[in-house]
């Protein structure tokens, strides 16, 4: 029994094939997925794929709530319009919840992410100004969060193209989160953010397949020391292919892989690392 506990279903590219991929994650003994929401209109469709889609006996599936941060530069306080659509949209994201909180399960992919791509950017806003907005649509969430009384489901990610040891964007995650609780999704903290989650807050720590690329020894490492009752898996597929499918679309079915893996590290077996991760996921999302 083994569970994805994030997901973007509803990518384009699972539409020709969404019956296989289903297929070969019940074969991967996947139970459960979670089907992720990266804004207000795709949390909207995640809820409306996880309501209405004929699964197969033996698969479920839960959604989410949430804003990427990279939708940031959207709500830009230069105009009192696009303040408003903030607390618009977070009005938005609760009316999703309410139509079946049975199966909306987190307030999430929501967080900070400071490896900024120029796309993203809008030329009119310098890197600080949008790490304002970041912060402030990730607050808006927390809060959400707060009052649904539902984890968080948190995207963060530093910069370290010119230092190898930034922790910037980590550091102000913990600070913003560490009196709620959730998930950190597809794990990427250094040595010293590893220990500062496990001493400062009470979140779980999920592990993806970027953990098999050879130059993350960092993050096999985390895995090594960091309690297996704080672990849970994920893919993020489409995205996030491990390395022996790097190149390729990633889906569900890549969660075993995952879980052998952390199984190895730990020196323990793969029903084990299966049995705890689950009963871990199950009790942050109460399901």
């Amino acid at each position: 029994m083994l569970i994805d506990t994030h997901a973007h279903l509803y990518w384009d590219s699972f539409k020709d094939d969404f019956n296989d991929v289903i297929q070969r994650a019940l074969d991967a003994d996947i139970t459960t997925i979670i089907n992720t929401g990266v804004d207000v209109e795709k949390s909207q469709i995640a809820l409306d794929q996880t309501n209405n889609t004929n699964l197969p006996e033996g698969l479920s599936v839960y959604s989410t709530i949430g804003i990427h941060p990279h939708e940031a530069p959207k709500y830009s306080d230069k105009e009192q319009e696009t303040s408003d659509k903030l607390e618009g949209d977070i009005k938005e994201l609760q009316t999703v919840y309410s139509t079946n909180p049975k199966k909306v399960v987190a307030v999430g992919e929501c967080g900070l992410d400071y490896l900024f791509n120029p796309e993203f950017i809008p030329s009119a806003l310098s890197l600080d100004q949008v790490k304002a907005l970041e912060v402030k649509l990730f607050q808006a969430q927390i809060d959400l969060a707060k009052r649904l009384k539902l984890p968080l489901v948190v995207h963060s990610r530093d910069d370290r193209s010119q230092n190898h040891e930034n922790t910037e964007c980590w550091d102000k995650v913990i600070e913003m989160t560490k009196d709620h609780f959730g998930i950190y999704h597809c794990y990427s903290g250094l040595p010293q953010t590893t220990d500062s989650v496990l001493q400062n807050t009470n979140f779980l720590i999920s592990f993806a397949a970027n953990i098999t690329y050879p130059k993350n020894e960092y993050l096999r490492k985390a895995a090594k020391i960091i309690p297996l009752d704080r672990i849970i898996l994920e893919t993020d597929s489409p995205f996030l292919s491990s390395q022996s499918r790097r190149g390729q679309r990633n889906e569900p079915a890549t969660v075993k892989e995952i879980a052998q893996l952390i199984a190895e590290l730990k020196g323990s077996s793969l029903k084990e690392v299966a049995k705890q991760t689950t009963t871990n996921a199950k009790r942050v999302f109460k399901i």
